[in-house]
């Protein structure tokens, strides 16, 4: 299964979580992720947990929270 995340693709697993799909993407963006410092939206602007499950072809967006 493949996703995109910033337009970037990502091979993961089929039946994967967006945490899963997100440390092959990057272990600094999980832990920005878990630190409450990033969101990810997908591509219909919905929030999504890192417990979401993720579907083949998906679009994400890392989203910075402003301080």
């Amino acid at each position: 299964m493949e996703i995109f995340i910033d337009h970037i693709k990502i091979e993961t697993f089929e039946g994967a979580r967006l945490g899963d799909a997100l440390t092959r993407y990057s272990k600094e963006t999980y832990r920005l992720l878990m630190n409450d410092e990033i969101w990810l939206e997908d591509e219909n602007a919905n929030s999504m947990d890192v417990d979401g499950r993720i579907w083949n072809g998906m679009q994400l967006f890392i989203k910075h929270k402003t301080k």
